[in-house]
C-alpha cells in the first residue's frame, strides 16, 4: 500500500511539472497554449471569466486537441476574384479578426483584374511558398481544380467560397443554401408583382456556378408556386436566362431591350449586383416605377437609393465580414484535425456563435466536394436599408 502511494504521488508530481513547463514556455495572448485540462477546469470554476481568458481557453483547447499542431503555425491565403474591390476588403476584415482571435496568420490577395488564369497562377505561387491552406473565390471554378489538386498533393489544404461545385477542397464555404437563396428571391418577386406578367433573370456568366444555381431554384419555385407567372425567355436551360458579364452597361442595354420586346415584363431578377443598378436606371428612364420591379442581389451602394422610393423592389446579399470569419475558423480547425460537422457552429473565443453560422449544414456536391452552408442571407428593402448603410460604414466601407 505504501509503495502504491509513493508511485501515485510521483505521477502527480510529474504531471504538475509538465503542466508548469507547458504554461511557462508560452508567450503572447491570442496564441496562449494553456493545456486543455487546465483551461477546462478554469472555465468550469470561474463563471465570470473575461473575454480575454475565453480566447486563451479556446486557443489552448484547440492546441491540446491537435497534439503538436499550434494555431501560431497555421497560415492561410485567400485569393479573391480581383484586388481592390471593397466587398473583398470587408471579407478580409472578417478573416483577419478570426486570425487575431485564434492566433494564426492570414492574408487576402487577388489579381489586378477578374481573370481565372491569373488566379490559378497565384495558387501555384503560394504552393511554392508552403502555406498551410489556400482559399479561392473563383472567377471560374474549373480553372482552379487542377492547381487545387496540385496543392493537395503538396499537403496544402484548399477551401472555396462561391465555388460550390469544387471537388478538390476540404470545404467550400457558402453563406447560405443556393436553393434557399433562389427561392427567397422568387418569393419576393411573386409578392411584388402579384404573380402577374412575366420576368427575365440574369447571370454574370453562363459559367457562374452560384448564379446559375440561384436561377435554377427561382425557375423551379415559380413553376411550382405561380404557374401563370412566366419566364419570358422560356425554359430551355441556358437561353432561359441572360448573361450580362457583370457589366452594368450591358445589363442596362439588355433590360431596355426586354422592356421593348416584352410589354408584360413586370420583374427583373438579378444574380450579379450590376443588374440591380442597371434596372434602377432603366426603370427611371422609362418611367416604370411601381410597374416594373427588381429583386436579386444588391447592396445599399448599388440599389439603396432606389429601394428608398418604396416602389422598386428587394435586395439580397450576405455579410462579407461574417463569411471571412467563418472561412478562417473552418480552415484552422480543419488543419488542426477538428473539421466541423453538420450541426456545428462557427464559434468565437468567448463562446458566442458567429451570426449566420450558428448551425452549419454540410453536403457533398455532385463532384464529391464538401460544401458548408450557413443561414446568413440578408434581405434589404426601404425599411431596413439605412441599418445596412451604417453597418457597412462601421466596416470601413461608406456606401453613401
Amino acid at each position: 500500500m505504501k509503495k502504491t502511494l509513493i508511485i501515485l504521488v510521483s505521477v502527480v508530481l510529474v504531471i504538475s511539472f509538465t503542466l508548469f513547463m507547458s504554461v511557462g514556455c508560452q508567450t503572447g495572448t491570442t496564441t496562449a497554449t494553456t493545456t486543455g485540462a487546465a483551461a477546462t477546469t478554469a472555465a468550469a470554476t470561474t463563471a465570470a471569466a473575461t473575454t480575454a481568458a475565453a480566447a486563451t481557453t479556446a486557443a489552448a483547447a484547440t492546441t491540446a486537441a491537435a497534439g503538436e499542431k499550434k494555431a501560431a503555425d497555421f497560415e492561410i491565403v485567400f485569393i479573391v476574384k480581383a484586388d481592390g474591390i471593397p466587398w473583398f476588403d470587408v471579407e478580409r476584415l472578417g478573416l483577419e479578426q478570426a486570425a487575431k482571435d485564434y492566433g494564426f496568420k492570414a492574408s487576402v490577395v487577388g489579381p489586378p483584374k477578374a481573370d481565372a488564369a491569373l488566379q490559378a497562377q497565384m495558387v501555384e505561387d503560394y504552393i511554392s511558398k508552403g502555406v498551410q491552406a489556400i482559399a479561392v473565390c473563383p472567377n471560374d471554378p474549373a480553372s482552379i481544380e487542377p492547381v487545387f489538386q496540385k496543392a493537395n498533393q503538396a499537403g496544402i489544404l484548399t477551401f472555396g467560397h462561391e465555388g460550390s461545385s469544387f471537388k478538390n477542397v476540404s470545404f467550400d464555404i457558402e453563406a447560405m443554401s443556393n436553393e434557399v437563396f433562389g427561392q427567397s428571391i422568387m418569393t419576393d418577386g411573386i409578392k411584388l408583382t402579384g404573380g402577374k406578367g412575366g420576368y427575365v433573370a440574369s447571370v454574370g456568366f453562363l459559367t457562374s456556378v452560384s448564379h446559375n444555381l440561384w436561377v435554377d431554384a427561382e425557375l423551379a419555385y415559380q413553376q411550382k408556386n405561380a404557374p401563370d407567372f412566366k419566364d419570358l425567355l422560356g425554359y430551355n436551360k441556358g437561353s432561359d436566362r441572360f448573361e450580362e458579364k457583370e457589366d452594368q452597361s450591358i445589363a442596362h442595354d439588355k433590360i431596355l431591350e426586354y422592356i421593348k420586346t416584352y410589354p408584360d415584363l413586370s420583374l427583373v431578377i438579378g444574380s450579379p449586383m450590376t443588374t440591380g443598378a442597371a434596372a434602377g436606371v432603366a426603370i427611371e428612364e422609362k418611367g416604370l416605377a411601381g410597374k416594373l420591379f427588381f429583386v436579386g442581389t444588391g447592396l445599399p451602394i448599388t440599389i439603396g437609393k432606389y429601394l428608398k422610393t418604396g416602389n422598386f423592389g428587394v435586395g439580397y446579399f450576405w455579410d462579407p465580414y461574417q463569411v471571412g470569419y467563418a472561412l478562417g475558423y473552418v480552415a484552422l480547425n480543419t488543419w488542426l484535425g477538428k473539421a466541423p460537422m453538420k450541426g456545428d457552429a462557427v464559434v468565437k473565443p468567448d463562446g458566442s456563435k458567429n451570426p449566420g453560422y450558428e448551425t452549419l449544414d454540410i453536403i457533398t456536391n455532385s463532384n464529391g466536394g464538401n460544401v458548408i452552408f450557413g443561414t446568413g442571407q440578408v434581405r434589404i428593402d426601404d425599411k431596413n436599408v439605412d441599418e445596412w448603410y451604417q453597418k457597412f460604414a462601421d466596416y470601413g466601407w461608406k456606401q453613401q
